[in-house]
């Protein structure tokens, strides 16, 4: 395969941020550490490129490959920074979607081993001692009080905030995710020992009936004083989806649609389009982006993402493989965030049993990945015809 030296970029576009597997996405953002004994608010959007691990055969052999409806990515990251899952673009699936989360073999909300990921609700006793619950899902035996479940899910999430951004703490905190080299740091590490792995695990699940069919959007951003989440709660109609075929535009990795509602603006002074409420149309990515980074807080629609590939259809050959073996970062438990996990209201007979798709990440130093990124990519997606690849085809 070509070698052609290129200079590898870790810090993700909008485009290329997310995880996909079966029409459920993942973000993966590295923001700074936070420091401090006070409550800090969210961090910023920060985030990473993920890739394929059957497409780089340098990858360890001990990293999990993509199998049936388990599909399995890299990202690179650097020791000492945070991190955090965003999965708000899975708001605007068909159906409700709740996400059992395992980060290094522990479950992130109730700190227990999550080996066989399933939907699990605490109501009536303590999963881990087996006895009744005090008021308020109070154990005397744990001395806290319980989560009513193991996962979070978008039909108790406030709109705009289905993210995770660490391991559960007091009500409405969490202990940042922070990633380090100090075994005793690591969360699982204290947990479970030796057998913890080196991964995160995101199994989905999808509601039994679909949902109404509407769509709504957010952006995240970042104040110039201070971190802030910006939610922007936009309905839209089936009726108003015909009109992203507008013009002769075809390239959405380029432009985005955008529709704005002024009750939702956070004293902005000048959206990007000079558009009033109520008004639609498109307008170039870049220009967002440039947005974000000024730290502007106007409303930024829907966004078509592309998927990233730099490479594609290349092989091998008789190239050489060396396999890169990767440090061993633990996961651990760093200042508090206010967040909060939200109860689901629905039972268990809500949601199908069985998940639609789990997604494993991987994560290894930027040098490491560069590494493994250099010694070449190969071709898993094959001939685009399909079965009639070897079939006379057009005119």
């Amino acid at each position: 395969m070509s070698r052609k030296t290129k200079k590898i970029i870790f810090d993700a576009s909008w485009h290329d941020y997310q995880m996909r597997n079966n029409k459920l996405t993942c973000g993966f953002n590295m923001p700074e550490a936070l420091s401090g004994k006070s409550s800090f608010g969210l961090p910023p959007y920060a985030k990473r490129m993920p890739y394929l691990v059957d497409e780089y055969p340098a990858c360890p052999q001990n990293w999990m490959r993509s199998e049936g409806r388990t599909k399995s990515f890299f990202v690179p990251v650097e020791e000492g920074k945070g991190m955090w899952l965003d999965f708000n673009e899975c708001s605007s699936h068909t159906h409700e979607v709740a996400i059992v989360i395992s980060v290094q073999g522990i479950n992130p909300i109730t700190g227990l081993p999550c080996n066989d990921p399933q939907l699990e609700q605490y109501i009536d006793e303590c999963p881990k001692h087996k006895i009744k619950f005090g008021p308020d899902r109070y154990c005397k035996e744990c001395d806290f009080r319980w989560t009513k479940q193991n996962y979070i899910c978008t039909n108790a999430t406030p709109f705009g905030s289905f993210w995770i951004d660490g391991f559960k703490a007091a009500d409405g905190i969490v202990r940042q995710y922070i990633l380090t080299a100090e075994k005793m740091r690591g969360v699982a590490s204290n947990v479970i020992g030796k057998d913890r792995v080196y991964a995160i695990g995101l199994s989905f699940f999808l509601s039994k009936e679909k949902k109404p069919e509407i769509m709504t959007t957010t952006y995240r951003s970042r104040s110039p004083q201070w971190f802030s989440h910006v939610n922007t709660n936009v309905t839209i109609t089936p009726d108003m989806l015909k009109d992203l075929q507008v013009g002769d535009v075809s390239d959405f990795s380029t432009y985005s649609y955008y529709l704005y509602d002024s009750t939702n603006l956070y004293n902005s002074t000048k959206s990007l389009s000079n558009n009033t409420s109520g008004q639609k149309g498109m307008i170039k990515c870049s220009e967002i982006d440039k947005s974000i980074k000024k730290g502007k807080r106007e409303t930024k629609g829907i966004k078509a993402m592309a998927c990233l590939d730099s490479m594609r259809g290349s092989s091998l050959g008789s190239s050489i493989v060396r396999e890169v073996k990767t440090k061993n970062l633990e996961v651990g438990a760093g200042a508090k965030i206010n967040q909060s996990i939200y109860d689901d209201p629905e039972s268990l007979d809500f949601w199908h049993d069985e998940p639609e798709a789990i997604t494993c990440i991987n994560y290894c130093t930027e040098k490491e990945a560069k590494e493994i990124i250099e010694q070449g990519k190969v071709d898993v997606e094959g001939n685009e015809e399909g079965f009639l690849k070897d079939i006379p085809v057009g005119n």
